[in-house]
């Protein structure tokens, strides 16, 4: 018998003119062996050389049944932290639960591939994945140009996340403190004075011929155009039905959407605020375009009046997702827009568009939707800079 773990024992036998060493442990209450040999022959007189390997051996199992009783009791940060997030999501609203579903992939990866436990996470560790998340946990990028890391607000929504998973952590006795509570998310040089990526009329033009014209985004062609014109958010536009347009009356209603979930695609008969739901005029700039479109149906005999307005040949509805990775590869193929213009982008794009024909901010509010005017007001503010360095340039010209 040797070392402190007394469950562990070795003796050396005598076997075809050699000394063996047999080592005798126990796991989960079963008696198991290891016989090894010393490569000592018994006639070369070096018993003690033979012990001495039989005192290692018995040593190295030892110190290998104490690492595996520690993995055994200890818990895998990325596997904990994965079915914290799936009861989470449980618990909360479908498009909030898909939120921390995307938010924690990079998370679990990070950890998975450090393969970190909770009992020995420490502030470095935590403050680490920080840094790393800034410079390169976007998990997917579409072209060079765009940013390997995430968003420091990205960052500091999943650090609320990793909070929240740990103190449930020390609330179950697993670990005392919680080493997130002193790793904050670092500071990182950001262009304040970014400007919000939007299209002007000339721009809007543009693209919509752009679009139009190109057989792989004809799709977005009529869905451009209620971003840009509208202000409608994705959810809005896919979820648009031929019963909330009345031709007669020349009015549109915004009462239904289709969002992406946690379970995939959902459709709703609400809308993201109250003032969401909305009546709009039927512009004839899109009215038009949506006869055509019902006509378009009707003929390859997908119409239905309770039916949805944009989906695919065959009738099914189309993924929010897919729509927006289209959306950005037409941007990345037109030259006339800005490289950063996202689908949302057409949003602020028509609220620029109104300020630009002299709208005042509370009739915006109202045509977009937006509870609260503080975030037309920003908009305002993003867009405004473009029409203020215009007029520098006036002045310079009246007194240059």
């Amino acid at each position: 018998m040797s070392g402190k773990n007394n469950s562990v024992t070795g003796c050396l036998i005598e076997r075809k003119g050699k000394y063996y060493v047999v080592v005798s442990y126990y796991v989960d209450g079963h008696r198991m062996q290891d016989t090894k040999s010393t490569g000592i022959a018994i006639s070369s007189h070096k018993k003690r050389e033979a012990e001495r390997i039989k005192d290692s051996l018995i040593h190295e199992k030892e110190k290998e049944l104490e690492q595996a009783a520690v993995a055994k009791t200890s818990h895998s940060f990325a596997d904990c932290f994965e079915r914290w997030i799936d009861y989470k999501s449980a618990q909360t609203e479908s498009t909030t639960a898909w939120g921390y579903k995307s938010k924690s992939k990079s998370i679990i990866k990070y950890f998975r591939d450090k393969n970190t436990m909770i009992e020995g996470l420490k502030p470095k560790d935590v403050f680490a994945y920080y840094e790393w998340a800034l410079e390169e946990g976007r998990q997917q990028v579409y072209n060079e140009n765009m940013p390997k890391g995430l968003s420091r607000r990205t960052v500091r929504d999943q650090s609320t996340l990793i909070k929240g998973f740990l103190n449930d952590a020390v609330v179950q006795g697993i670990i005392s403190i919680n080493p997130a509570d002193k790793a904050e998310v670092p500071r990182v040089k950001e262009n304040n004075t970014k400007e919000t990526a939007y299209m002007d009329a000339e721009q809007a033009e543009a693209f919509l011929n752009f679009v139009k014209s190109d057989k792989h985004f004809k799709k977005l062609y009529c869905i451009s155009k209620l971003g840009l014109y509208y202000g409608f958010r994705r959810s809005e536009i896919l979820g648009l039905k031929w019963s909330a347009i009345d031709f007669e009356k020349g009015e549109i209603v915004i009462n239904h959407t289709v969002v992406r979930g946690i379970n995939g695609v959902e459709y709703r008969d609400n809308v993201k605020t109250e003032s969401s739901h909305r009546y709009l005029p039927l512009l004839e700039l899109v009215k038009n375009d949506l006869m055509e479109l019902m006509k378009r149906q009707k003929t390859i005999g997908i119409y239905d009046k309770d039916g949805y307005v944009f989906k695919w040949e065959d009738g099914r509805i189309y993924d929010p997702d897919y729509i927006t990775k289209l959306f950005k590869k037409a941007v990345s193929r037109c030259d006339a827009v800005p490289d950063d213009m996202t689908f949302h982008g057409l949003r602020h794009s028509c609220c620029a568009l109104l300020f630009e024909k002299g709208w005042d901010l509370g009739k915006v509010q109202n045509w977009l939707g937006h509870s609260d005017i503080a975030v037309t007001a920003n908009i305002y503010n993003h867009v405004s800079k473009k029409w203020r360095n215009k007029q520098g340039k006036m002045i310079d010209e009246l007194f240059g």
